[in-house]
């Protein structure tokens, strides 16, 4: 299902790509900010002893960069379409969550997880054009909304002294979504700043193999957090 999907989204982004109408407004942002990963539990489902549990674990506050590219439609120049790249670490700190266990919890020691994400959406964007002039006639104040499907590539390593093997290391392709408000001020005709906030969905499924455990899954779900800030840089029409 995962790989129906990526293929779908990618070939909807390069029929995109191919349809781009002779006529439009492109852009290219550049952006970095924090992102704050809220808490959650992770479970690790193994083929010995079941299901395992930690409750609460806690994500780092880090930051996440990236770019984005697109257009506005000049027909409709409420409207564009973009692809967004971008990249952060949430990594898991040494902590001691609950962890249940065969119907038991108790405290326990988490070993630090190193996590980077990095996504790929393929955004529908929408704007509303204010103070407009003869020098900014698509407004020198555009608030906008941004919304799309995006595809999660995530590794990660564990370093668990005591297991066998100590070192584990896995990558995950899921298909998430992600969703935004901003808005830019266009202080010349071909560069703008804009700042947004953005919320970002997605559940990673990781496979290790320990000794003890034997194969084991490890899955989540990552909700984020961000606020950005940037620098677009714009080719609007003649």
């Amino acid at each position: 299902m995962k790989k129906s999907l990526v293929i779908f989204f990618g070939a909807l982004a390069c029929l995109s790509a191919l349809s781009v109408p002779a006529s439009a407004e492109w852009f290219a942002d550049l952006f970095v900010g924090p992102s704050f990963t809220q808490s959650e539990d992770v479970v690790y489902k193994t083929t010995t002893i079941g299901s395992i549990r930690d409750k609460d674990v806690n994500f780092k506050n880090v930051v996440s960069f990236g770019g984005r590219a697109g257009y506005w439609f000049e027909s409709t120049p409420y409207i564009g379409l973009a692809m967004d790249v971008s990249h952060f670490r949430p990594d898991i700190g040494r902590q001691s969550p609950t962890r249940c266990l065969l119907g038991f919890c108790f405290e326990a020691d988490l070993f630090p997880v190193d996590l980077a994400v990095t996504g790929i959406s393929f955004d529908a964007l929408l704007r509303l054009p204010l103070l407009t002039s003869k020098e900014f006639p698509k407004g020198q104040l555009q608030p906008y909304l941004t919304i799309g499907p995006t595809i999660f590539i995530s590794s990660i390593d564990i370093n668990e002294p005591g297991f066998s093997p100590p070192k584990h290391s896995d990558t995950d392709t899921s298909v998430g979504v992600k969703a935004g408000a901003g808005a830019a001020w266009q202080f010349h005709r071909n560069v703008a700043l804009f700042t947004e906030y953005r919320f970002t969905h997605f559940a990673p499924e990781f496979t290790m193999q320990e000794v003890n455990l034997g194969k084991t899954r490890i899955k989540t779900d990552l909700n984020t957090h961000r606020v950005i800030f940037g620098i677009s840089f714009r080719l609007p029409t003649p």
